[in-house]
């Protein structure tokens, strides 16, 4: 790589990386002003193979949230069973705060072209492995 192409690595990479922390993961822009209601129903991840029911009443069930993930993306722990869920605040964003037994897992909430989604981050944030759910209901605005 010639010494000019260094250069503009080296003055662009913080830059992407400040813009991106600024979006959210995968460029997905925070969601704001998000309702209980909004989130209520079932979200799924098939690339992580995972199912998370928020009820009404403030109840959850989840089945294979990932818990650890190895740098290549292979799951190699999740939690599953029956808890509770609410929406925190975190900083200037909200979260899904979910908890199952004994582990409490946030969830990042993004939009993406007005849909709503659900994320997590598995382990280092700078490893990238992230679960991104979605749900079937389209009135989420």
């Amino acid at each position: 790589m010639s010494s000019r192409a260094w250069k503009w690595a080296l003055v662009s990479a913080p830059m992407a990386l400040a813009v991106s922390a600024c979006m959210g993961w995968g460029g997905y822009p925070h969601a704001k002003n998000i309702h209980e209601s909004q989130l209520i129903g079932t979200w799924r991840a098939r690339k992580c193979d995972t199912t998370v029911t928020l009820k009404r009443d403030g109840s959850a069930s989840a089945t294979g949230i990932p818990t650890e993930m190895r740098l290549d993306g292979k799951i190699t722990q999740r939690v599953s069973g029956d808890g509770t869920w609410k929406i925190d605040e975190f900083g200037a964003e909200q979260q899904l705060d979910l908890v199952i037994g004994d582990e409490h897992t946030p969830f990042d909430l993004y939009r993406d072209k007005g849909r709503l989604l659900v994320a997590l981050t598995v382990g280092d944030p700078d490893d990238m492995n992230a679960c991104i759910l979605t749900s079937k209901q389209r009135n989420r605005s």
